[in-house]
């Protein structure tokens, strides 16, 4: 079997020589590369950039992977940044510690995405959904319990593996437009596909582990994906999650990442170092 660590660090590794070797040619030394954690992010970052002077690039192997080849290129040039989903980070009250590294407003950009009324509603105006501002609250509420199983495991390293689940086999049911999750068949699921893990996971800590850390701060909270998987659950077979993600890149426009803490420190940051790789605002 491979080794998927061997093959992040290597992929990792290509990245950076890529770069090195772009930054030697004559097109590449005016280029600023923006380096980003998921292949999702090469489709939502790319239009807020001036493409014959930014490049967004894709890092495989996470945020550790990310992490390293910023670091490296940075000692090298002025002309690598990075992005990457905040987690829980701001929750944590952690800042960045890696030179031009910058973290998503909220959670993740997929719920800075949704934290803008006018993306919902045209998600919700899309999907005919009535009672627009009830769903959004259910579906918080729904996510916020996934989200603190999910905070839990970053603590402490349960290795819970959530990659691949769907909620909505046997684990939640919907009545009257809302969603509700199964939750012990939630932990029972999570418990079984979870064969590394060093913990099983049982209803009374989990709810232990919220009455601890319990916050009003769901944006920061909740992950971007659930709260997808969640909304494509409530319209039912109208949609795929993954046509959802894409009309959700398509509602969130230059004018709403304008409005961003992410797209101010940007911003910023092309001002302090000589570059102008942001687009204007049309």
């Amino acid at each position: 079997m491979e080794d998927r660590s061997v093959k992040n660090n290597i992929d990792a590794q290509n990245k950076i020589n890529d770069i090195r070797l772009s930054l030697n040619s004559e097109i590449g030394s005016k280029i600023v590369w923006i380096l980003v954690e998921g292949e999702d992010d090469c489709r939502i970052y790319p239009k807020f950039f001036d493409e014959t002077k930014a490049s967004v690039e894709f890092v495989h192997g996470g945020k550790g992977q990310l992490t390293i080849a910023l670091t490296t290129l940075t000692k090298e040039t002025k002309q690598v940044i990075g992005i990457q989903d905040a987690d829980f980070l701001h929750l944590r009250k952690v800042y960045p510690t890696v030179t031009n590294l910058f973290y998503t407003d909220y959670h993740d950009i997929e719920i800075t995405m949704l934290s803008f009324e006018t993306v919902r509603a045209n998600l919700f105006t899309e999907y005919r959904i009535s009672n627009s501002q009830t769903v959004w609250q259910n579906i918080l509420e729904e996510s916020s319990y996934i989200a603190y199983i999910r905070w839990d495991n970053d603590i402490s390293g349960n290795k819970i593996l959530f990659s691949g689940i769907k909620f909505g086999e046997n684990l939640s049911e919907i009545k009257d437009g809302k969603i509700k999750l199964q939750k012990q068949k939630l932990l029972n699921e999570l418990n079984i596909r979870s064969s590394n893990k060093t913990k099983e996971l049982s209803y009374a800590d989990i709810e232990s582990f919220i009455a601890i850390n319990k916050t009003t701060d769901i944006l920061n909270l909740c992950n971007g994906h659930d709260i997808i998987s969640l909304l494509a659950l409530i319209v039912g077979g109208q949609v795929s999650y993954k046509e959802l993600c894409r009309h959700l890149r398509l509602s969130f426009t230059f004018s709403l990442f304008f409005k961003t803490k992410l797209y101010a420190q940007l911003f910023d940051w092309q001002t302090e170092n000589g570059y102008v790789i942001l687009k204007n605002v049309a």
